[in-house]
């Protein structure tokens, strides 16, 4: 959002308009959001700025201003502070929204250089508040650099990247570097030995080399690549920091990083990391992504990937070649990457597909798992949700996909937990020995049966919520190695291509391709769940309006019975009657007496 500026200054008056862009307005401030936080630079040259940004790979936005910059980082949680010397030895002033309302953005008509607009990175160690720390900028021979150089280099050792911080500072900072051989000394690493009583120093190395993080009650460890939660992979590389102790050595630095290690709240919205960007809001953005999230796919998004055949004829088998089921097919597989509980609360869905044996249903699971990588699935079926010994896997995972899930009717506490996640409600989450917790998870639930199942509930949430995807073609002849085929490098690519496209239509349309195929399947598979359904549909008004609701119900028991259908209650049939007919029973006098009968509502 943007506040409109008096001409020619850099605030707002009193009650000044805002707007969602600020194309309206000669002289404009954006309005700092609480997760924002700006680092405003005016004391250091463009030049030396430039050179912060290059050297650091610094890629989230920056305004530029007459005198500097301003850096749009996200916001640490418990963020303090207004002004002060960075890692960098430079002063700079913090700005967000307890102490600043807007920041100028344009300027009597021309709107201020942005570059990497709309990014906003984690709050780098550069740029982080160093107590007691003394401005270094300018500093030249004879004004004791080699000793404040020094001294600041001890206040940032907890920062991993410390010494390329205070090689940067001697060739950019100070105004004429100290000789190589006194920055050999500075620069000389402390090395951390895995000693007595020493757990705590190493715990502190592995978490700033390591980036240690704790979310959902897991330690994750950037490799390079990607944020990965492994136990045994943890406990490995703990172990080679560790040379020469004993296993309780090594627990005990895993169990000081579990209880120091920076907590990311549970309730957070990440970004999906493809390997040339990220997906956030329904767009794609290029960046060499690096901030935590648990969600990272091994394949690269390209506009311009060529098709691969054995692709095309699969989803033209799985669809019956009609493009609105295959384009429904696909935005079903682009909804995992959707993890705004906004959106997903208001589409709010959850997939069944079905058919006989052999007709590609598991495979289209195994694809998905493919593309999704399989760190971020489950495989839980409708049965295990409601089990807390299974459900808590459910946290921080893109999709749950449920092979063969059991011919037997979904009940009442199955349906609950189905329509809670599918929406995003809050429910509770148990792990072993520990406490329940309400949470919000956004995993989209995807499940395959052979067979039409039924369920206790019949009202319109389930309707709303249940989509039933018809797959009934035949696969006329087998390729043992049809799997690896359909997901080798280049399938994956093009697979990646055609998600990720019909990721950014669901965002774009705020639901699914409307197809025949699914809603003429779903509205058959609601009559058959519902014996009222198809009752009523046999039915004119003139069959009911006028009579009692007992008449009414009796005639529908007879029915059922006679067709070997399960009866439903007199609520049940009443809200059909009055969903399908406009019909409800009204209070009338007949002979004197009050009778309720099916009048228009």
């Amino acid at each position: 959002m943007y506040v409109e500026y008096l001409e020619g200054e850099k605030h707002d008056s009193s009650g000044a308009d805002i707007s969602e862009n600020h194309e309206t307005f000669q002289d404009a401030g954006y309005l700092l959001t609480d997760v924002d936080l700006i680092i405003d630079i005016d004391n250091l040259s463009k030049e030396q700025i430039k050179d912060i940004i290059s050297y650091f790979e610094i890629k989230t936005q920056i305004v530029w201003t007459e005198r500097g910059a301003h850096f749009y980082f996200k916001k640490p949680s418990a963020f303090r502070g207004a002004r002060g010397i960075c890692a960098l030895g430079v002063e700079v002033e913090y700005k967000h929204v307890a102490n600043t309302k807007s920041i100028t953005i344009k300027r009597n008509g021309h709107l201020r250089e942005i570059d990497n607009s709309g990014i906003r990175e984690e709050l780098p160690g550069i740029f982080k508040s160093i107590r007691k720390a003394s401005d270094l900028n300018g500093l030249d021979e004879g004004d004791g650099r080699n000793q404040a150089l020094f001294r600041h280099r001890t206040l940032i050792a907890t920062i991993s990247s410390w010494s390329r911080i205070v090689t940067f500072i001697n060739n950019v900072i100070f105004a004429t570097p100290l000789p190589p051989d006194e920055m050999d000394t500075i620069s000389r690493d402390m090395e951390i030995k895995a000693v007595k009583d020493g757990e705590a120093a190493i715990a502190d190395l592995i978490m700033k080399e390591k980036r240690i993080v704790k979310y959902s009650k897991q330690l994750f460890y950037f490799d390079g690549n990607e944020y990965i939660s492994d136990d045994d992979q943890l406990k490995r590389l703990v172990f080679n920091y560790c040379n020469g102790q004993k296993t309780r050595y090594v627990d005990e630095v895993i169990n000081q990083m579990h209880y120091r290690a920076k907590l990311i709240p549970d309730d957070d919205v990440f970004d999906i990391k493809l390997k040339n960007g990220i997906l956030r809001d329904g767009k794609f953005i290029e960046i060499d992504y690096t901030d935590f999230t648990p969600y990272s796919i091994n394949a690269k998004y390209d506009p311009d990937t060529e098709a691969v055949q054995i692709v095309d004829d699969y989803l033209n088998h799985l669809t019956d070649s009609d493009e609105d089921y295959k384009k429904f097919v696909l935005e079903m597989m682009g909804y995992c990457f959707v993890v705004d509980k906004e959106i997903k609360r208001m589409i709010g869905r959850f997939f069944i597909l079905v058919g006989g044996g052999g007709n590609g249903k598991g495979t289209l699971l195994s694809i998905i798992r493919s593309i999704l990588n399989q760190k971020n699935c489950t495989g839980l079926s409708i049965k295990n949700m409601t089990d807390e010994r299974y459900f808590n896997v459910l946290q921080g995972r893109l999709a749950n996909l449920g092979d063969d899930i059991q011919d037997e009717p979904i009940n009442n506490e199955q349906m609950k937990v189905l329509k809670n996640i599918s929406t995003c409600d809050f429910v509770e989450m148990r792990k072993l020995y520990g406490n329940a917790k309400s949470v919000e998870m956004t995993p989209t639930l995807i499940f395959t049966s052979n067979h039409i199942i039924k369920s206790f509930e019949k009202g319109d949430s389930y309707k709303r919520r249940v989509t039933w995807m018809p797959m009934f073609t035949k696969v006329s002849k087998k390729d043992k190695r049809f799997i690896s085929n359909i997901t080798n490098e280049k399938a994956l690519q093009y697979w990646t291509k055609l998600v990720v496209e019909a990721y950014f239509r669901i965002y774009e349309n705020e639901d699914f391709t409307k197809t025949s195929k699914v809603e003429e399947f779903n509205a058959r598979y609601h009559e058959d769940n519902d014996s009222t359904l198809e009752f009523v549909h046999d039915l004119d008004i003139l069959d009911v309006e006028g009579k009692r609701g007992p008449e009414i119900y009796e005639e529908y028991e007879l029915w059922a019975e006679e067709n070997g259908l399960n009866v439903q209650s007199r609520r049940a049939l009443n809200t059909t009657i009055k969903s399908v007919l406009d019909l409800e029973t009204k209070p009338v006098k007949i002979n004197g007496k009050t009778a309720r009968i099916y009048q228009k509502c």
